[in-house]
């Protein structure tokens, strides 16, 4: 009841998005809905839900009393890219559970290397078609691995040899940066 009094006092009624984990979809996130229902008849507690899967470590859901977290802040103690952070992380859909392992976190630190050198050419692939797909992919409930896939596709053929549009590399960054939070 608590969450449901919390969000109507700081949200109002029917706010646009109830978000959390995919552990919290039931009980809670339904109770407090069935709480605000009843408290307020007629009333929404939220237009939207949205949760994500839970991330596992060392085949165990990430938590912190199992102390099995691994830290952003800690990898970047550690010097890892921190656009390879982000790219292990976009390579999963939000919604899907997952494991964390170290090997996709060197994998997708390579990848970011290898969208670089693809970036810093005079030329390449035309950008138009990765541009559509990406952004196809993430209005499509932020489909970030297809999003990946796209650039990635894009990156092989600008490396294969094809530098025939002069502003690509350009037009790929600023999608990046735009659309996936990718400062390459």
């Amino acid at each position: 009841m608590e969450c449901a009094a919390i969000a109507q006092e700081h949200l109002g009624l029917g706010f646009d998005v109830q978000g959390g984990g995919s552990d919290l979809v039931f009980p809670h996130h339904e109770m407090s809905a069935g709480e605000v229902q009843v408290a307020w008849p007629g009333s929404e507690f939220a237009q939207a839900y949205a949760h994500a899967g839970m991330v596992a470590y060392d085949g165990e859901k990430m938590s912190k009393s199992l102390g099995n977290l691994v830290f952003v802040s800690a990898l970047r103690l550690s010097e890892v890219d921190p656009m390879g952070i982000r790219l292990a992380l976009l390579r999963h859909h939000y919604r899907d559970d997952w494991e964390w392992l170290d090997q996709e976190l060197w994998a997708a630190v390579d990848q970011a290397d290898r969208w670089r050198l693809a970036l810093s050419g005079a030329g390449g692939a035309a950008a138009g078609a990765v541009v559509t797909e990406v952004l196809e992919a993430l209005a499509d409930d932020l489909d970030a691995p297809r999003a990946v896939a796209a650039v990635d596709a894009w990156v092989e053929t600008t490396l294969a040899g094809d530098t025939s549009d002069p502003s690509a590399p350009a037009d790929v960054r600023r999608l990046l940066d735009a659309a996936l939070g990718l400062a390459l």
